[in-house]
């Protein structure tokens, strides 16, 4: 190779460089690897499988990156399933300490609770905040590690990174123009970006709003809802439980509200009791 040739190639070398460092500023892309690191994690799901300690279950968890100021945490990637509410509900665990054994547990269901709709890998539903509240304070038993219903705030940051397209809203939520009107199995949609499963549609979920001891509301869009929409909150209301003959009325279960599920969260996973694997997103609906 001569040497001019030599040189004009360094030439346009530098000067493709150049131009594409000046579109990237133009643009306004970040050029702060903190960020890219975000990205660049996100695109590729880590999850983490935690073991239930007196079950034969498992929780696969996944990791919502920190952003905007708000500090990472984990979110389970399915939404609770009656598989798990049930052995909590029914006692079918063997408790390994005196601090499960002194959780007050849910009273049991009158009625079939699930509608008929589906039980085994179906999202529990007409559960009340106190019973998903309860839920947590088991898992936190059982497990030692903190768990909790997430804040409004952690739930929507998990929605907007999930950046699930809304043209494409069926693919990965059961609405209302797909679910005939009711819930189907988890994760028989495509899950989003971060690889999560039937964070719209499907059920919506108790989150905490505020510091009460009762301010929760549902968030997310469920099988009843024409689209999804991460700002989507729905305030608890009596007609929720207009039909349950108790005298008192319930504070587990919610007989006029299928439509309430719930997920949960924790900031750190019990150590030495999960498993963590690199999970790729589905190219299509699982059957």
């Amino acid at each position: 190779m001569s040497f001019r040739r030599l040189f004009n190639g360094v030439l346009l070398n530098t000067a493709y460089v150049a131009v594409t460092m000046a579109l990237v500023s133009a643009a306004g892309i970040a050029q702060d690897t903190s960020v890219i690191d975000v990205s660049a994690e996100a695109e590729t799901p880590v999850v983490k499988v935690c073991a239930i300690p007196g079950t034969a279950l498992e929780l696969a968890m996944v990791r919502v990156p920190a952003t905007n100021g708000q500090k990472a945490f984990w979110i389970s990637q399915h939404e609770i399933s009656w598989d798990h509410y049930d052995v909590f509900v029914y006692e079918l665990d063997k408790p390994e300490n005196e601090d499960v054994d002194a959780v007050t547990r849910p009273t049991r269901p009158y009625i079939s609770a699930d509608r008929g709709w589906g039980h085994a890998n179906y999202p529990a539903l007409s559960v009340s905040h106190r019973g998903a509240k309860a839920f947590c304070l088991w898992l936190t038993a059982s497990t030692g590690t903190d768990w909790r219903l997430p804040t409004v705030g952690e739930w929507r940051t998990a929605c907007e990174l999930g950046e699930i397209d809304a043209e494409k809203a069926q693919e990965h939520a059961w609405l209302k123009p797909n679910s005939k009107r009711r819930t189907h199995k988890l994760a028989s949609r495509k899950p989003d970006r971060l690889g999560i499963h039937d964070l719209h549609g499907n059920v919506a979920e108790w989150c905490r709003r505020g510091k009460g001891e009762d301010d929760f509301v549902l968030a997310g869009t469920c099988y009843l809802d024409e689209r999804i929409d991460c700002e989507m909150i729905r305030e608890p209301v009596p007609a929720w439980n207009d039909t349950d003959p108790q005298i008192p009325k319930s504070i587990w279960w919610l007989a006029d509200a299928p439509f309430a599920g719930f997920r949960v969260v924790c900031e750190a996973l019990p150590e030495k009791k999960s498993e963590q694997r690199e999970e790729e997103k589905p190219s299509g609906e699982k059957q």
